[in-house]
């Protein structure tokens, strides 16, 4: 296929704005990748989302939903979300010097 040359005064407002935003060689190795398929961007602090949360998860010891709220400026609800499953988790470990269903095996005796 012959190489076709276009000048930027023929191309569509979006992309132009596409050209502008990300210089023309950018544009056109975008074009030739990803030419006639849909492609999704995601927003920028949906990027950070999942590295906020994750520091969440970390910080989150099982009663800290406040302080977390306040330091994030999210809900106790999108807290409670975030950090669901290691609550579970932190709630279904055994206390110390408890003895689990496996710890059972340990302990048997001629009796």
């Amino acid at each position: 296929m012959s190489e076709v040359k276009i000048k930027y005064e023929e191309l569509s407002d979006e992309q132009k704005n596409l050209v502008d935003c990300i210089g023309a060689e950018a544009f056109i190795k975008l074009v030739t990748c990803y030419g006639g398929t849909t492609l999704y961007v995601p927003k920028a602090d949906s990027l950070a989302r999942s590295k906020r949360d994750e520091a969440i998860r970390a910080e989150f010891d099982g009663y800290n939903y406040r302080e977390l709220c306040r330091k994030y400026k999210l809900s106790e609800r999108t807290i409670r979300s975030i950090t669901a499953e290691k609550n579970n988790r932190l709630r279904n470990a055994p206390l110390a010097g408890q003895i689990t269903i496996e710890g059972l095996e340990d302990l048997k005796t001629d009796c």
